[in-house]
């Protein structure tokens, strides 16, 4: 009885003190009410500024401060501050970054009267009249036009705002020996832009892949449903460095800028140059749609823009060894927005007007309206052994840029170019519904001078274009154009005689023909339909 009694008294007094610890304890911990220890929110804020993203940072944040306020988890045991990781691929916070995704999922049905165009009416040669591709027609139906973009806004520095875009579309180049249907349904992505952009107090840089500076880019360009850039439309992408200057004069805005862009010729060993002007008025603005694109309020402008660049080819013999001969290609241009009936606000765009032009001339810049050439080609070689066969001159420069004539002279084919467009908003529902036109025309004064006469029929001195557009916003952000497009090529060559179709040969070994036909500049004509559907985004 001795041993249980004193075996009693013992649990009970180590249960009393048990009890008297923990009260102490309660006694000493903070209250629910109080803020976490300085200890967790310190080491919180060192990853914040330091981690390699700042979504750890954040999450690391949030999880000690919830532990700290968490009557049921155990205190946190002070830790030492882990060093320093290494320096992250990009400054600042991920929350300072400015990244946005845009661009459109379009679909376009389209109806030809001849077989002589893919997607875009490009300046390749329409198919005559009397010809399988000239007495039929094709229906085209593609989504390649559809585009992705990327915008990104770095954090700004002192002295340095810097920027980034990237886009691509679909309309990269297919194997030559491709499936109708693989080309359609596989195209591959191209390269639209890409490009860094840097703004100083001194001057803005860009480098990168972006719209050329002659012509000044998408400012000038028509509204329309049909594929940019329409005939005689300067529209072209170049990688380049370019360098900026903005100078604001009250209500008028001055931009001036200078480019060295990558050549014009395949293979040479000096850049492009280019250089403009563009003069803003802001207190006069309407509304501008480049393309069947979206609408924006843009101010009146005017622009002019020039290029040099210079060819060196291999001489005009079947083995020229190192010898090469030179010369010199220019172009000029001046564009021009005039809102005809301006606008306050881009959110009503009723009884907007206006009016877009662009003209320019120049030498060896055929590829500036979206890879022209006009059908010219080098002559052959002379050949008085009658070799077979006969040996092909080694060009370096893409068609259509130079060629030699007839004296064997290195030249730069000529061309002049205007662009005219008109946009219309209708009074209905704050402007949601839109009429459009262009007319253009491409011509050159001395291609056929250049071209052997065996070749005539197979380019085109001039080039007509016209369309008429009306589209509707649906909504906000899909929208829906019908077009009709007519083009017309002048040929260097002059139609024959019309014969007399179902009558005999006589003896004069000849089919009879229509008295006074034939012998004027021989012609062909393509006529489109276009309907669009496009999402924006």
């Amino acid at each position: 009885m001795t041993y249980r009694a004193l075996a009693a008294l013992g649990i009970s007094i180590a249960s009393i003190n048990a009890r008297s610890a923990r009260a102490q304890d309660l006694d000493a911990a903070p209250s629910q009410s109080a803020p976490p220890r300085a200890t967790a929110v310190g080491a919180g804020a060192a990853v914040s500024t330091s981690a390699t993203t700042v979504v750890e940072a954040r999450v690391a944040v949030n999880a000690q401060t919830t532990n700290a306020h968490d009557d049921d988890a155990p205190a946190a045991a002070p830790t030492e501050q882990a060093p320093a990781p290494e320096r992250a691929p990009v400054y600042g916070r991920r929350g300072d970054w400015f990244i946005a995704p845009y661009g459109y999922a379009r679909l376009d049905a389209i109806e030809d009267s001849t077989q002589s165009f893919e997607d875009g009416i490009q300046p390749n040669l329409i198919a005559r009249v009397g010809t399988y591709a000239g007495d039929h027609r094709r229906t085209i139906f593609t989504a390649k036009d559809s585009r992705l973009g990327i915008f990104v806004g770095a954090p700004t520095v002192p002295g340095v705002k810097s920027s980034a875009q990237i886009e691509f579309d679909f309309y990269g180049l297919a194997p030559t020996d491709a499936r109708r249907q693989d080309s359609v349904m596989f195209g591959p992505v191209r390269i639209r832009h890409a490009f860094v952009k840097m703004e100083t107090r001194v001057v803005d840089v860009v480098a990168g892949q972006y719209y050329d500076l002659f012509g000044w880019g998408g400012y000038f360009y028509p509204g329309t449903v049909a594929y940019l850039g329409v005939p005689a439309q300067i529209y072209h992408r170049n990688p380049q460095l370019r360098l900026e200057k903005k100078i604001h004069l009250g209500p008028f805005e001055l931009l001036a800028a200078a480019a060295a862009v990558r050549p014009g010729q395949r293979d040479a060993g000096i850049p492009d140059g280019q250089a403009g002007l563009k003069l803003a008025y802001t207190g006069w603005s309407g509304s501008a749609t480049p393309g069947f694109g979206r609408p924006t309020l843009a101010p009146l402008c005017i622009g002019v823009s020039g290029l040099v660049r210079h060819f060196e080819v291999p001489a005009f013999r079947a083995d020229p060894g190192s010898e090469a001969v030179t010369t010199n290609g220019y172009g000029l241009a001046a564009s021009a927005l005039l809102p005809i009936i301006p606008l306050k606000t881009i959110d009503d765009q009723s009884n907007a007007l206006t009016l877009t032009g662009e003209f320019s001339i120049g030498r060896g810049i055929a590829d500036m309206y979206t890879g022209m050439d006009g059908g010219s080609r080098f002559p052959l070689l002379p050949n008085p052994s009658m070799a077979a066969p006969a040996v092909q001159y080694p060009a370096n420069v893409d068609p259509g840029l130079v060629t030699f004539d007839r004296n064997f002279n290195l030249k730069a084919i000529s061309w002049r170019a205007l662009v005219a467009g008109l946009q219309y908003h209708l009074p209905v529902d704050a402007g949601r519904v839109w009429l459009s036109g262009t007319y253009s025309r491409v011509w050159s004064e001395d291609i056929k001078e250049s071209t052997p006469f065996t070749s005539w029929g197979a380019i085109f001195t001039k080039m007509e274009y016209i369309d008429a557009n009306i589209g509707v916003d649906i909504t906000p952000a899909i929208a829906l154009g019908l077009s009709l497009q007519t083009v017309k090529q002048t040929f260097a060559d002059v139609s024959a005689p019309t014969p007399v179709y179902g009558q005999i040969a006589g003896p004069t070994l000849g089919i009879p023909t229509v008295p006074g036909t034939g012998g004027v500049a021989a012609s062909a004509r393509n006529n489109r339909g276009q309907l669009s559907l496009a999402l924006f985004f």
